[in-house]
């Protein structure tokens, strides 16, 4: 009797404020195990000529983020890297900014920011060496709420009720409920 290993999988929860109303994840396989071989590098962008992994939005560069399997000396444990392969778009991995071919070791649970797009990257870790899946989810709320992460603080509603800032902040005439929260 043979037993399986199991593989070590990037549970990866998505959150765009319009993907309720765009078809911003059907190019990818959504709520489905994806098997990937540890050597090869994963890319997500909307190229599907270079990336593995493909979002259906123009404001997404060509290739705009890449993971990379790898092990350290001595482990079993397959552990990834994240690099932001966008020549123009910045990629921020827990608050930390990456430029262009910038790379961080991913924790087992990270926050990734680019453009108005939010993952939240969860490591589950398995014990083949050759290869891994992923799993692509929506989230219905951004994760930095629900974790609590790099939330700004934004001045109180005056009693117009209408969004006005100053100083480096959107100016908008969009009318906000009184108990309406002000996140972007």
């Amino acid at each position: 009797m043979t037993t399986e290993e199991t593989l070590t999988c990037l549970h990866i929860y998505l959150y765009h404020p319009e993907q309720a109303s765009q078809p911003l994840y059907n190019l990818l396989p959504m709520n489905r195990l994806h098997k990937m071989s540890a050597e090869d590098s994963v890319r997500l962008g909307r190229d599907g000529q270079t990336c593995a992994f493909v979002l259906n939005d123009a404001r997404v560069s060509r290739k705009q983020i890449s993971f990379q399997a790898y092990r350290k000396s001595g482990s079993a444990d397959l552990r990834f890297t994240i690099q932001n392969i966008s020549q123009k778009g910045k990629v921020a991995v827990n608050g930390c900014e990456l430029g262009h071919l910038e790379r961080v070791d991913l924790e087992d649970k990270a926050l990734l920011r680019f453009g108005r797009y939010e993952l939240l990257i969860l490591r589950e870790p398995g014990e083949s060496q050759d290869s891994f899946e992923v799993l692509f989810e929506k989230q219905n709320i951004p994760p930095s709420r629900e974790m609590g992460m790099d939330v700004t603080f934004r001045s109180a509603v005056m009693d117009t009720g209408m969004r006005n800032y100053q100083n480096g902040g959107p100016v908008s005439q969009e009318p906000l409920e009184f108990d309406e929260t002000m996140f972007e």
